[in-house]
């Protein structure tokens, strides 16, 4: 038998309570009835005493059902070794060899193979013992009748705990374990089934295909343990919501499937309404109040859909609906479905590509405009698919995001690029104070990324002044674990740039307070500082505000030579653009710097056209 339990307590409880109540009530009526033909034995006092006491004590047992776990444990190993202790007593009082009485233990003591092998230990020992003490008072005669007895309440036993674990074997390739649900099996053969039945009878089919927004966040701020409190409460709050003849699943994670087979048409607005409900009050994990959003996919079946068909386009619409933003829902439609398939295809691959080699760095040079002499790079994400073909990080980083793969994405970016600074220090292509800059994702600010940087350049040999990470303004406003993610780096020497200034929401005041060492001026101002007095404006009150804070400032995006020019009128100390240098591979990084170099050496502006080869 296994060392573990197959019952639960209160399937113990049951199991002992009804044997104890039943066996010593039978016990009873067969003492006093006559047990020899032609011959009436009368029972001692104290052998009817003891039937009386089993009785009772499983009367015990049995209303202890409803209590915990824990309670009905005890009561179950009490009920057990009580009588086993009632039994040995009444034998030794009885002074009679081979009394009937010894036939309480015999059946008793089966009865604790039910339980786990530490327990079985346990009362086959105290049976041992109490069996040695009775027999001392007289000898311990063993008749037909008692070993039929102990045969029986054994094959009860066995026949009980094959069973039972063939139930639980069962229950647990359908079921989750978590929250108990059924699992994707049960949905397969139940919605085939239902398919089946409407193609007949007709009526609506749907599959909702639910997914919690931030879950992640939620195992991160608060650990797994409450994480899995949410997901059993919100498959309790799903079941509560939704119909009896609905069926609810849960797919994996913190993805759940619904079924939904109304006998006419499918109601969305209906079904969304019972979905979001169920998350709709907040859930309490370790005594703390917590909201959380769900967005869903919604596939109605055709005559021609399958289970998997339905399940995959359920699926599709839910990636849409991540997309629009938290707490949305979708309905799967086959003439825009278009963007769906491409999201799930970028997903797909994405998770393939780092193993295969399908993402590659290239570096922009940033040059000081003073000189136009190179004072680093930004590593650049690129990425090609066989498949795809060539993906955008303007596509692809909010897949990762919404996929939670950015972690590993980012984490490959920060070691290749602190890998190729490493090569380039040892081959002497570039000077000590030459940095190599990244994108850091919000979802990248967390307690470990300064111990991986740290990690990181340690093992490339590379100083942390050499290394920048880039942030935004939404990445530094959403809580204050980002702030003191980005205190640690800026302790340990890092530079931390914020990327994109102006298109977020941050204030002075924050812009102020935060560990910040350069500025980046965002494309959208740099674009129109030749020719709009505002953002010309706009980017001279940055550099001022910049320097006044002890910043270094960057303008990104510049593509033209008056561009160029204003910035230099601006003190804007450097800069990065199509005009100087455009994102390259590593291997040809010598080259673009020395073109770079020259290209951005302080010139009449009508000599630009004669660098660039323009006429």
């Amino acid at each position: 038998m296994s060392s573990e339990l197959v019952f639960t307590p209160e399937e113990l409880a049951r199991v002992i309570g009804l044997q104890c109540l039943v066996g010593g009530a039978l016990a009873l009526v067969w003492a006093l009835l006559p047990w020899n033909a032609g011959t009436a034995w009368s029972p001692p006092v104290v052998v009817l005493a003891t039937m009386a006491c089993v009785v009772g004590l499983g009367m015990v047992v049995l209303g202890t059902v409803p209590a915990p776990a824990r309670a009905l444990n005890r009561a179950v190993h009490a009920c057990i070794l009580g009588v086993q202790v009632l039994v040995a007593v009444g034998y030794a009082v009885t002074a009679e060899t081979g009394s009937p009485i010894l036939l309480f233990l015999l059946w008793t003591t089966a009865y604790a193979g039910i339980l786990s092998r530490r327990a079985r230990w346990g009362h086959a020992t105290s049976t041992a013992l109490l069996i040695s003490a009775a027999s001392a008072t007289h000898a311990v005669a063993v008749d037909a009748a008692e070993v039929v007895v102990f045969l029986m309440s054994t094959i009860i036993v066995v026949t009980l705990v094959v069973s039972r674990s063939a139930a639980r074997l069962h229950e647990a390739a359908t079921h989750d374990a978590l929250t108990g649900l059924p699992n994707r099996r049960v949905f397969y053969r139940r919605a085939g089934a239902l398919l089946a039945e409407r193609r007949v009878s007709g009526g609506g089919v749907a599959v909702a295909l639910l997914d919690l927004d931030r879950f992640k966040h939620v195992n991160d701020s608060y650990g797994h343990g409450a994480g899995d409190a949410l997901l059993v409460e919100l498959a309790r709050r799903l079941g509560d919501a939704l119909g009896p003849d609905d069926l609810v699943v849960r797919l994996g994670g913190d993805e759940f499937a619904v079924l939904h087979g109304p006998s006419g048409a499918v109601d969305v607005d209906d079904l969304w309404a019972r979905l979001s409900s169920a998350w709709a009050e907040p859930f309490v994990l370790e005594g703390r109040r917590l909201y959380v959003d769900g967005s869903a996919g919604i596939a109605i079946a055709t005559p021609t859909d399958t289970p998997a068909t339905l399940l995959r386009d359920a699926d599709t619409a839910m990636y849409e609906a991540k997309a629009l933003g938290t707490g949305r829902r979708r309905v799967f439609d086959r003439s825009t479905s278009a963007q769906g398939h491409r999201l799930l295809q970028l997903e797909t691959g994405l998770r393939e590509a780092v193993a295969r080699g399908e993402l590659t760095l290239v570096y922009q040079p940033v040059l000081d405009l003073a000189d136009g002499r190179a004072t680093g790079v930004e590593g650049l994400l690129r990425w090609t698919s066989p498949e795809i073909g060539s993906v955008g990080p303007d596509e692809f980083i909010p897949v990762a995001e919404r996929c939670g793969m950015i972690g590993q994405l980012g984490l490959w970016v920060l070691g290749r690029a602190v890998a190729d600074l490493a090569s380039w220090r040892r081959e002497g292509l570039v000077d000590e104070d030459f940095s190599v800059a990244v994108n850091v994702s919000a979802h990248q600010l967390t307690p470990e990324l300064p111990e991986q940087v740290a990690r990181l350049l340690a093992a490339h040999g590379v100083p942390t002044r050499n290394l920048a990470l880039e942030v935004t303004e939404s990445a530094i406003v959403e809580g204050r674990e980002p702030r003191a993610v980005l205190d640690t780096l800026h302790t340990m020497g890092v530079t931390l740039l914020l990327d994109d200034f102006g298109t977020g929401h941050s204030s002075l005041t924050r812009l102020r307070e935060l560990p910040l060492d350069v500025v980046k001026i965002d494309r959208s101002f740099v674009s129109g500082v030749s020719t709009a007095p505002e953002d010309r404006a706009l980017v001279l009150g940055v550099v001022q505000l910049a320097h006044a804070l002890g910043m270094r400032v960057i303008a990104e995006g510049i593509e033209e030579p008056e561009q160029l020019e204003q910035l230099r009128v601006a003190g804007c100390g450097a800069g990065q653009g199509y005009l100087l240098a455009r994102p390259v591979p590593g291997a040809d990084l010598v080259a673009a710097l020395e073109r770079a170099r020259e290209v951005c050496a302080p010139r009449p502006v009508d000599e630009y056209a004669a660098v660039h080869g323009r006429t």
